[in-house]
């Protein structure tokens, strides 16, 4: 038999966003498998550098968790749809310091692979 893809996860490596305004940061996958809730897993971190240690945002481990980190405070809105392969959030009121590297992990057993999307957040005064 052919061997199976994995997990691919599709992001946008750049989006530019205006300052004060709400952005979606996009982040898909597809999976031979459907979603099942209690072994689906989501993480998603932030970095401020390209060597900066990641801090978890998001996660869905069976629900979904906004961590609520004082950077963002309530700013963060998941507005995804693991069931549909969609994991995306929106950053509301985007500040100059939200600029940085977002990183989508996915996980869906029994597909072994774990998805990485990547995206480079700009953020523009005018």
């Amino acid at each position: 038999a052919p061997p199976r893809l994995g997990m691919e996860v599709m992001a946008p490596p750049i989006i530019n966003a205006l300052n004060g305004s709400s952005v979606k940061l996009s982040c898909t996958f597809n999976s031979c498998y459907k979603v099942e809730n209690k072994q689906f897993s989501l993480n998603w971190t932030y970095q401020e550098c390209s060597n900066c240690s990641e801090e978890l945002f998001l996660q869905f481990r069976t629900k979904i968790m906004n961590k609520q980190l004082d950077r963002f405070g309530n700013r963060v809105e998941f507005t995804g749809n693991p069931a549909k392969y969609d994991v995306s959030f929106t950053l509301k009121n985007v500040q100059l310091e939200d600029e940085g590297t977002y990183n989508c992990y996915v996980l869906n057993p029994p597909d072994r692979h774990r998805g990485h999307g990547k995206i480079s957040l700009k953020v523009l005064t005018q």
